[in-house]
């Protein structure tokens, strides 16, 4: 068989010839092969949609570096909400009262609004006793 059948007739003519002479007319897939100018015209037609592609790709990333930046904070707040529900509270840093009971031999310390943080035994330096424990377990100052 050859490779180009009805080489000699004119391209426009081929297809009714083939049509008219085959033994039978089947539905088939392949690739048609482009001319020269169909070839340049596809090369360019790539050009411009990967153009446009990327510029596309720009903007989408412009749009999600924008959007990050407005979640930022959000996500940041959701998260410490989310950590102080979980504790129960919320973690603060403040001035707390610290109280030494030298009979017990135990630290106690306090919140502001009286509540016991931290409970431990005194360390050597805290069983001395300051002049503010004195006063404050003897009110007389006199022991009676």
């Amino acid at each position: 068989m050859k490779d180009v059948m009805l080489a000699e007739t004119p391209i426009e003519e081929r297809e009714q010839v083939l049509h008219d002479s085959c033994d039978q007319i089947e539905e088939k897939e392949y690739t048609r092969k482009f001319s020269t100018t169909e070839l340049v015209q596809r090369r360019a037609e790539l050009s411009e949609t990967a153009i446009k592609l990327n510029n596309l790709a720009n903007e989408l990333a412009d749009i999600r570096s924008s959007y990050k930046q407005k979640m930022k904070p959000l996500e940041e707040s959701f998260s410490k909400i989310r950590d102080e529900i979980k504790s129960g509270g919320e973690y603060v840093t403040t001035e707390c009262y610290k109280f030494i009971d030298n009979e017990e031999g135990k630290t106690a310390y306090y919140t502001p609004e009286g509540y016991k943080l931290e409970e431990r035994d005194s360390t050597p330096e805290e069983k001395q006793r300051t002049m503010f424990q004195v006063l404050r377990n003897d009110k007389t100052g006199t022991n009676d």
